[in-house]
């Protein structure tokens, strides 16, 4: 019982808030002032009587699975990474007691 006061209520308080809302005067069954506009259309937009209720042109399940299945054997392929060409081994000496120099450095400046 309080629950239909409530809706009724509720139903009151909103048809009385619609009242004192100014709304155009529209004719619903009458012209549009779109009509000059609708006539001059392309001729080669459909009717809306003339289209198809369902789509006609999208792609079977089996044609999407296919692209699907193509797309993964894509993203499956491995990438090579670029290799950067070995260092010699008095290169990578020369570039280790160089990183130790550095490192020696660093501990040097610590003010511990």
């Amino acid at each position: 019982m309080l629950v239909r006061f409530a809706l009724v209520l509720t139903l009151g308080v909103a048809l009385s808030a619609c009242a004192s809302v100014d709304l155009p005067d529209i004719d619903f069954m009458g012209t549009s002032d779109f009509d000059d506009d609708i006539a001059t259309l392309e001729s080669s937009f459909p009717r809306p009587e003339d289209t198809p209720l369902i789509p006609t042109d999208v792609r079977t399940a089996a044609e999407w699975d296919d692209t699907a299945r193509g797309m993964e054997r894509f993203l499956d392929l491995p990438d090579a990474p670029q290799a950067e060409p070995a260092l010699s081994p008095a290169e990578f000496d020369r570039q280790f007691e160089n990183a130790r120099a550095a490192t020696e450095s660093y501990k040097a400046d610590d003010p511990q």
